[in-house]
């Protein structure tokens, strides 16, 4: 992947946002685990194990914008030194401050200025990985990004999406977190209103298997581009647990 800066600021960014992914003072606020559980009501050591789930050693790996806490980390320890581990982000100020934080920490791992929802690469991966990204994205953009992500991914390999879900009814946070979203996050909720596969242009090129957690609050999505659908299936079914059957954990 080049190292060509090509990337631009959505506008919606800095207006929804604010300064909160260009300052320093708020990265390293937020640029805890404890934050980052604080975020996810204690459930991001959850959502990160479920996403190395689907990674193994020595993988080509593909991740859509930079995040907060260890989740990057765990992924490159995961792909090993033999792996490769690509980060594209939009944002200038992030990719910099990550770049210098990681450094030559682990070898898998390059740090890219891209805009994920203008990506046009050559180059396939075993697993695409959107984690917490969608929630930030108006909804053209999300279905951009979320096509880009299923453009990437090699025959036999997997995009994932880790993101908000529309929670039970009788979730006891549904509408305080409703609340808290159209004031702060006014891009979740069309999640809870589509799945993510409604977005995908080559829906049926894909094996969707989704799972939720926390009262369905949040979801998993995998899509594995078909190659061997036997092999797939098999593999599905080994791995396959209660959550895989939408039931809610709550």
């Amino acid at each position: 992947m080049s190292e060509k800066k090509t990337s631009q600021i959505p506008m919606y960014s800095s207006f929804v946002y604010g300064d909160r992914y260009n300052s320093i003072t708020a990265s390293e606020a937020l640029d805890t685990k404890f934050s980052a559980r604080l975020r996810t009501f204690f459930q991001y050591d959850r959502l990160v194990a479920s996403a190395l789930r689907n990674i193994k050693m020595n993988q080509n790996v593909l991740q859509m914008g930079l995040v907060f806490g260890n989740e990057i980390d765990q992924v490159a320890q995961t792909v090993g030194a033999y792996g490769q581990y690509d980060i594209i982000d939009v944002n200038p100020f992030q990719v910099s401050r990550n770049q210098e934080k990681y450094g030559a920490v682990y070898p898998c791992l390059h740090i890219f200025e891209q805009d994920a929802a203008t990506l046009k690469i050559d180059k396939k991966y075993d697993v695409v990985l959107c984690f917490l990204l969608l929630q930030e994205l108006p909804i053209v953009t999300k279905m951009k990004v979320i096509n880009n992500a299923l453009n990437a991914v090699k025959d036999g390999g997997c995009a994932i999406f880790i993101d908000y879900h529309n929670p039970l009814y009788w979730h006891p946070l549904r509408y305080v977190v409703r609340m808290y979203n159209r004031l702060r996050h006014p891009f979740v909720e069309k999640l809870w209103d589509r799945e993510i596969d409604t977005f995908a242009k080559n829906k049926i090129d894909f094996v969707w298997r989704k799972s939720t957690y926390f009262g369905r609050m949040f979801q998993k999505v995998v899509a594995t581009r078909k190659n061997d659908i036997k092999e797939i299936a098999s593999t599905q079914a080994q791995d396959a647990t209660l959550e895989d059957y939408f039931l809610p954990d709550f």
